[in-house]
């Protein structure tokens, strides 16, 4: 029986890096992972020892080179064209080969104050940068069907990428993508403002919603899809629900479904949850808004003050 959970939080690769830095002493690797032309791309994986659970803790990132010479994180920025990069120290936390002549790439500055997820192409002698997304929170890829990859962006909007010929498609909502046939995709969402549950098929190109199932999450628990590969997803969809494309999209839930279900004493604890979430996150909101209102008071009464006294 699964629990209830929040949009995952950003700070996964920052806490990898801080672990290595509080643990004992440990080791580098370099494995070239990508080359083409001009640009060649190392990942580079610190192995430290943790001495309170005897067992190596590894972090990977990636260095990337242009005609030989390591590109800087001047030079990234340059490439990005994007003033928030200037003067900051970039980490590449993700680094996928989408192809011959271009790789896809997760970017972020030290701080993780800003994150990119971009897409480096190298064309004869020349390198191009194209920025998918933007944000503050993860630009990592997230579980997809072969041969795509998943993105969401600062909105939580689902963006699939298609590797060869590679395109990007956005699809709004937080849906995590289970299968893919043609220019369909299935999708699963938690709704939990409508206390439902939803697989739908859309067209990838069109964004258009083609068919969908909802289950009332009163009674059917939330699956362990979140972290699951994408094999895994398949499996779940299939053994669940009867899926057909032609001659008209639909999708239903199979009568020797596997799907756990929930008490209605469960159900309610869960709600009892939710209302003590959604309160906490009042009380932080209002608090935010009092204590950025008192910081622009005092700025006021500041300025005031320094019009008032004479000579300034």
């Amino acid at each position: 029986m699964s629990t209830r959970r929040a949009f995952p939080s950003r700070s996964v690769a920052l806490l990898a890096v801080a672990s290595l830095l509080l643990t004992g002493c440990g080791r580098t690797s370099r494995e070239q992972v990508f080359s083409s032309g001009p640009l060649k791309v190392v990942a580079v994986t610190e192995s430290t020892l943790d001495i309170n659970i005897s067992a190596y803790r590894r972090h990977t990132t990636y260095v990337l080179y242009l005609d030989g010479e390591k590109l800087s994180d001047t030079g990234f920025a340059t490439l990005l064209r994007d003033p928030d990069a200037a003067n900051e120290t970039i980490v590449h936390t993700e680094a996928i080969a989408l192809d011959p002549n271009s790789v896809l790439l997760a970017s972020m500055t030290r701080d993780g104050r800003q994150c990119w997820s971009t897409r480096l192409a190298v064309k004869g002698a020349v390198a191009a940068l194209e920025t998918i997304s933007k944000g503050s929170i993860d630009c990592g890829t997230r579980t997809a069907p072969p041969g795509w990859r998943a993105l969401f962006d600062e909105s939580s909007n689902l963006l699939l990428i298609r590797e060869q010929p590679f395109q990007v498609h956005p699809l709004a909502g937080y849906w995590y993508p289970l299968w893919i046939e043609g220019d369909v995709v299935a999708l699963y969402q938690e709704q939990k403002d409508r206390e439902r549950l939803i697989v739908k098929l859309a067209g990838i190109s069109s964004g258009q919603t083609l068919a969908e199932q909802a289950l009332p999450m009163a009674k059917f628990a939330e699956p362990e899809l979140l972290n699951a590969s994408a094999q895994a997803r398949q499996h779940w969809l299939f053994d669940n629900f009867s899926v057909s494309l032609a001659p008209q999209a639909s999708i239903t839930l199979r009568p020797d479904n596997q799907l756990k279900t929930i008490t209605p004493e469960l159900w309610a604890e869960y709600q009892e949850i939710d209302r003590h979430n959604r309160a906490e996150d009042a009380k932080a909101r209002a608090a935010g808004e009092a204590w950025h209102k008192a910081q622009r008071e005092e700025l006021m009464r500041d300025e005031a003050a320094r019009e008032r006294r004479p000579g300034d």
